[in-house]
């Protein structure tokens, strides 16, 4: 084992920890005010991806710009996708499963369709090398956790100290009591799925310099962030902070020290963390209801 490597080694799962972090918060919002899967909020990262590639790349917009567009672009995205498609089922858990596969299925085909099936190459932001603590860390790689820590700042302070995130909690915990107070329950079910659809894009953005943007990246990233979302415990967003930046430091850890083995290993762990708590870390177990 070549201790010289942990300072990277914790950079890189801090980085990938934050992007889950990101993606999967996206998702628990989603899932916990709208009680809807959106097995489509991986491809909504992806087109995150593709703002970095159009907006940034082609077009020459500055990247923390390209960041806020891609964040408005896919939430007016997700909010016109839950107004349409997912409101009239929303009360209907196997319906809203059904049309949440389909939209993650059109939303990749048509973006290879306009897109094309290529790999596209986004050129990084932020170039060079930091040499510290006797190892050398990627400028980019610390600037999109530095960037990551803002936005879940932005978040947090959303969610807890302001009068849309109070509404938005309430409808999360009495959709009726919400209803009685004079909330909003679809309003806030719109808003809720314009946040985190934006998150989604913000990690797209984020990680579109550091890995291949091509139409198929959802699938991976929905993957990740439903593991994140089963460690950390459904509907908890400080289960999505612990459970993304778990992740990632064991994704970090394990292919530097372990290799192919590690997603053998995660998966015995997350089978016997089901088995003990299946809540999660931090979470509760959700009971469906027929």
């Amino acid at each position: 084992m070549d201790v010289s490597l942990i300072p990277q080694v914790i950079a890189n799962g801090l980085m990938m920890g934050m992007s889950y972090v990101l993606i999967a918060s996206g998702l628990t919002i989603v899932l916990g005010i709208t009680r809807i899967i959106n097995f489509a909020h991986g491809e909504f990262y992806m087109l995150g991806a593709f703002c970095a590639y159009y907006f940034f790349q082609m077009a020459g917009v500055p990247y923390l710009v390209t960041i806020l567009l891609a964040i408005l672009a896919v939430g007016v995205l997700g909010m016109g996708v839950e107004r349409v498609l997912f409101r009239p089922i929303r009360e209907f858990f196997l319906p809203s499963v059904v049309v949440a596969l389909g939209l993650a299925f059109f939303l990749a085909g048509t973006a290879a369709w306009l897109f094309g099936p290529e790999e596209k190459v986004v050129t990084s932001p932020f170039p060079g090398v930091l040499n510290a603590l006797g190892a050398t860390f990627s400028v980019e790689r610390l600037v999109v956790i530095l960037i990551a820590i803002v936005i879940m700042g932005g978040l947090w302070y959303l969610i807890t100290r302001t009068k849309l995130g109070r509404a938005l909690r309430g409808v999360a915990q009495d959709r009726e009591a919400a209803s009685l107070q004079g909330i909003s329950v679809n309003g806030m079910c719109n808003i809720s799925m314009g946040i985190g659809c934006g998150l989604a894009g913000a990690a797209g953005v984020l990680l579109g310099p550091i890995f291949i943007v091509h139409p198929y990246l959802g699938a991976l990233a929905i993957f990740k962030a439903l593991i994140v979302i089963i460690l950390g415990g459904i509907g908890s967003m400080p289960g999505a902070v612990l459970g993304g930046l778990l992740l990632g430091f064991i994704e970090s850890f394990g292919l530097t020290y372990l290799g192919g083995v590690t997603d053998v290993l995660l998966f015995a762990f997350i089978f016997v963390l089901i088995l003990f708590r299946p809540g999660g870390l931090m979470g509760r177990v959700w009971v469906i209801r027929h």
